[in-house]
């Protein structure tokens, strides 16, 4: 590589040195041809006199141009820096193989997410349940009286005996009872008599060997137990 440059070093200045020549040939022509051409012009002043002689700085021109050009060309060559291996080091030597840290490391692959907007979930219907109607305690109360009279007229019997069978008494006894929350009997009492012993005692009797059933939740609130009165009909079979 290093003779491949000094060959073409070489080459341009051989190449300026062979334009010196030329030109140095071209001017000695000039300077003959321009002699020439004076002595052409003195032979066409005798022979004719209506033709102006040419002007002589025309002629000079060239001849002080060319000389000026051809300085101009020697100077520059003379110029020229000797040929040196750092010139061409300088210049044209290939630039430095970029070390690995001056490497351009390859960004990252960019990921680009993708946000699929989803359409609102349809809110469900709201069925509104009406609240039932609240029960007073006054209805559950007396609800609860009804239940015990048809108990206790389920469980009343007629009386038996001599005496019964002989009288054949008939008539209503009001009887009163007192129950707890949870239905236990706690007393119970004649309010308004029959009139007949038999048919007192039989009404008593009824009470006593009846199981009542609790109170319903929500009846005499504030109270552990109440006072009940049933009337009792009782009637001969015939």
């Amino acid at each position: 590589m290093w003779n491949d440059r000094l060959n073409d070093q070489r080459h341009k200045l051989s190449s300026l040195g062979s334009l010196l020549m030329v030109g140095m040939v071209w001017s000695f022509g000039q300077s003959i041809s321009t002699v020439s051409s004076s002595a052409v012009f003195d032979a066409i002043e005798l022979t004719t006199t209506q033709l102006e002689p040419a002007p002589k700085t025309l002629v000079n021109i060239r001849p002080v141009a060319i000389e000026k050009s051809l300085q101009k060309i020697i100077s520059n060559v003379a110029s020229l820096p000797p040929s040196n291996h750092s010139i061409f080091d300088k210049h044209d030597s290939a630039p430095p193989a970029p070390s690995s840290s001056e490497l351009v490391k390859p960004s990252p692959p960019t990921t680009v997410t993708t946000v699929v907007a989803q359409a609102p979930m349809p809110e469900p219907i709201k069925t509104t349940t009406p609240a039932p109607a609240p029960v007073s305690s006054a209805n559950i109360e007396a609800s609860f009286v009804v239940t015990l009279r048809a108990l206790l007229n389920e469980n009343k019997r007629y009386p038996t005996g001599r005496e019964a069978s002989l009288q054949r008494p008939s008539g209503k006894a009001k009887v009163w009872f007192v129950l707890t929350r949870s239905g236990s009997l706690q007393e119970a009492g004649i309010e308004d008599s029959s009139h007949s012993i038999i048919l007192d005692s039989a009404a008593l009797a009824t009470v006593r060997r009846t199981q009542f059933s609790g109170w319903p939740e929500g009846s005499w609130p504030g109270q552990m137990q109440h006072r009940f009165t049933v009337t009792l009909d009782f009637t001969p079979v015939s």
